[in-house]
């Protein structure tokens, strides 16, 4: 379409350009300068165009449940990730893990969202794709940034574990989880969604902040 667009551009610079006989070449010579310059900002401005519609993100589904649930429409979302979740992808896995631990558009069910917790951390690979970074980079959707989904999956297994009650409280799993997501975050945040808005991450404070719980209360027993 954008191709399209532009030779049909072209044809009616060219045309003009060469029916004014009278400018002589150099005429057609504005004529020709006036279309690249204006051809160069139709270029920009379309695929700006484009580029925002579309999003940068490309796990299928991914966009339309996280503006589900953080415009509250929890149903939608929750019927959106279980589709994805189902069928092995660790962003859905996430978020459904999410959905039953807080109750948003199903039952709230700690013990299922461990499940889903344990799926999405288990899924973890080598690549820049799996480290979301898309420039020049290629691989399966669904599986994009699947790093900093097995990370934040295992930082809220790591909760659960903290909390107790419907799952079996475990301070030394807890902590071993919580050890390993800041060794591999490397000191930084890590992302978990809304490029569409404001971009969320999870943080080291975080991190860092439920280790020093987990350690108060085993040097306490």
């Amino acid at each position: 379409m954008l191709r399209s667009f532009v030779n049909f551009a072209s044809l009616h610079f060219f045309t003009k350009a060469l029916h004014k006989k009278s400018r002589g070449y150099m005429g057609v010579i504005t004529q020709i300068m006036e279309f690249s310059v204006y051809s160069k900002f139709l270029l920009i401005l379309l695929s700006t165009f484009l580029f925002a519609c579309a999003g940068p993100n490309p796990n299928i589904g991914e966009r339309t449940t996280d503006v589900g649930w953080t415009s509250g429409s929890y149903q939608q979302a929750f019927d959106t990730a279980k589709i994805y979740a189902e069928r092995g992808q660790p962003w859905a896995q996430l978020r459904l893990g999410i959905f039953y631990a807080n109750g948003w558009g199903v039952e709230k069910d700690k013990k299922i969202a461990s499940g889903w917790y344990q799926k999405a951390a288990a899924q973890t690979a080598s690549g820049d794709w799996a480290n979301g970074q898309i420039v020049g980079a290629t691989g399966k959707t669904g599986y994009f940034n699947q790093n900093s989904d097995a990370l934040l999956a295992k930082f809220n297994l790591a909760q659960l574990y903290f909390e107790g009650g419907e799952i079996e409280r475990d301070l030394n799993k807890s902590l071993e989880l919580v050890n390993n997501v800041i060794a591999k975050s490397n000191g930084k945040p890590v992302f978990f969604c809304c490029e569409f808005s404001t971009p969320r991450y999870f943080n080291q404070d975080q991190f860092i902040g439920l280790k020093n719980k987990i350690e108060k209360e085993l040097a306490a027993n």
